[in-house]
């Protein structure tokens, strides 16, 4: 009553026959694993980046818009400011009227060549 090894349902199979099939089955069951894992990271990945997106959004671009409004504003008060000191207003004098630094006096960097 010995047991025969040549059946394949009592042992695994031996050698380099089935080192591939285990082989196999690993990478089938690592495959499934990595598209698994990676549907699972591009939809947390998705989710993020349109929080991410929208609070930017929110948050960015009302900003933008100020800085954009802010530059347009001190290139008028320059011109402005341009025109009164045409007429013999002193730096002094458009400073008390309320104009901004920015507007009166020219940054030194931008005169440098």
């Amino acid at each position: 009553m010995s047991k025969s090894f040549s059946s394949s349902k009592e042992s695994p199979e031996g050698g380099i026959k089935g080192f591939f099939l285990r082989a196999g089955k690993s990478f089938q069951s690592g495959g499934i694993f990595a598209k698994d894992t990676s549907m699972w990271l591009a939809k947390k990945g998705a989710t993020f980046g349109f929080i991410f997106i929208t609070t930017a959004m929110v948050t960015l671009m009302p900003l933008l818009m100020e800085i954009v409004r802010e530059g347009v504003m001190i290139e008028s008060e320059r011109s402005q400011a341009k025109e009164m000191r045409s007429k013999g207003y002193t730096d002094r004098q458009l400073q008390d009227m309320g104009y901004s630094q920015a507007a009166i006096y020219s940054p030194s960097v931008a005169l440098q060549k």
